[in-house]
């Protein structure tokens, strides 16, 4: 049985949202654009989410964003 979170996880990686967030910073963010990142999936119905997991998605778009420019 999946959780709210698996399934809110699951939701967001089918969304253009994370890879958008990368593109949009460059590859490169702080941790007040981290905290704004998370206030928007909220917004947005995302919640309850496991951010540690967001984290990891995060980076796996980071890789790929930045292995595209190169």
């Amino acid at each position: 049985m999946t959780t709210n979170m698996e399934q809110n996880l699951k939701k967001l990686t089918k969304t253009p949202i994370l890879m958008n967030f990368v593109k949009r910073h460059n590859g490169a963010w702080d941790h007040s654009d981290w905290e704004e990142l998370l206030s928007q999936l909220k917004k947005k119905g995302y919640f309850p989410l496991d951010t540690d997991q967001v984290g990891l998605k995060l980076e796996e778009k980071k890789k790929t964003y930045l292995a595209s420019r190169a």
